[in-house]
């Protein structure tokens, strides 16, 4: 590989991080709130089953949410009860998805 060809591609890459920059800095510093918001939608919606993979995701999300926040004592709370919801319909990715958090969180 040449030098030339590498500072091309260099530049070709900084280029596209400054154009797209205002949208990356927009979704680090909103999506938090979005997340709980539309999560909490979910959990207070009455017409969705308490047991139901919608309920589960987004328990799995809240639980997720504060894991990255560093909220140990909300993240176990969500992300065990995602893991009640997502248990009774077997094996999946989800399920997967929240026990490896899980054990992350113990650690």
């Amino acid at each position: 590989m040449s030098k030339e060809y590498k500072s091309t591609s260099l530049r070709q890459y900084l280029a596209i991080l400054l154009k797209n920059l205002p949208t990356l800095l927009k979704v680090l510093f909103t999506v938090s709130a979005r997340i709980h918001g539309l999560t909490k939608h979910v959990l207070e919606n009455r017409q969705l089953d308490p047991s139901g993979q919608q309920v589960g995701s987004a328990h799995k999300a809240f639980g997720l949410l504060y894991k990255v926040k560093k909220k140990q004592a909300l993240a176990l709370e969500h992300l065990t009860e995602a893991k009640r919801i997502f248990s009774q319909y077997g094996p999946s990715p989800a399920l997967t998805r929240v026990e490896t958090a899980l054990v992350e969180l113990q650690k």
